[in-house]
């Protein structure tokens, strides 16, 4: 079987959050935290935090884990997850944010199974939403499938466009259709690639990256799971975080 590596991209210069990499969450810092989930992911051989900050690598190393330091002009996290992946010898990487503090190991080895096991280039995760006002949030990312579980298109609207009377249950209970989790598993060698692509009109006008590979033909598979996330941009998130934490570890 395919060794595999996590890598966790993290960087200081948050825009919408300051230091939101550093943010308390019940003691530690939100990309440690990250970390001690990644740990506890199946198949996973390594996990490493990618950063350009000397303040995150000290306080991830105190923590007992690896880092890779890249550069600060890298333009996302995946770039910089890439620069990391030039150098590792794992034939398959997970991209896993910084700030997904609450991302359950068991949606990190529902994106895995297509590409581990699967043999697909590229995967990832999705989940139900539990009603339409969160469809209708443009911060969460709706994702359709095909019957073989591949995505068809990602989206910040309310996808698909309801021409006939469909009822909301009858989208919401779908198999093929739900809210995407923000994490990613590459081949290595396809990877060192994707970021060297220049994104097309659909990436740029939804401002999903992973656009730019179903306009080139990739297909992404997409494991389904019943384990949501709380992705942290906003104060408002790093609250519902810090919540969500203490009630799950009963603190």
């Amino acid at each position: 079987m395919s060794k595999v590596a996590l890598v966790i991209p993290a960087r200081l210069g948050s825009t919408r959050l300051a230091r939101k990499a550093l943010a308390d969450i019940e003691g530690q810092a939100m990309v440690v935290r990250v970390a001690e989930r990644a740990s506890r992911v199946r198949h996973v051989d390594r996990v490493l935090v990618a950063t350009d900050s000397e303040e995150i690598q000290k306080i991830v190393e105190k923590a007992g884990y690896e880092v890779r330091m890249s550069p600060e002009s890298l333009r996302s996290g995946t770039e910089r997850v890439a620069y990391v992946a030039e150098s590792l010898k794992e034939e398959i990487i997970i991209n896993l944010q910084g700030d997904e503090p609450l991302m359950a190991p068991e949606a990190v080895e529902a994106a895995l199974d297509p590409v581990l096991r699967g043999g697909e280039k590229m995967g990832s995760a999705f989940t139900r939403f539990r009603d339409w006002e969160e469809v209708l949030q443009p911060s969460n990312v709706k994702v359709l499938t095909n019957l073989a579980g591949h995505a068809i298109y990602f989206s910040r609207s309310a996808i698909p466009f309801r021409q006939n009377p469909l009822a909301d249950s009858e989208l919401l209970e779908s198999p093929f259709f739900g809210k995407h989790l923000g994490l990613y598993v590459y081949q290595r060698d396809f990877l060192l690639e994707f970021p060297k692509w220049d994104p097309p009109l659909i990436e740029k006008s939804e401002s999903l990256e992973q656009l730019r590979a179903l306009f080139h033909g990739v297909k992404i598979g997409m494991g389904r799971t019943e384990y949501g996330s709380i992705s942290v941009d906003t104060q408002e998130d790093l609250d519902r975080a810090r919540a969500a934490f203490r009630a799950e570890t009963g603190n």
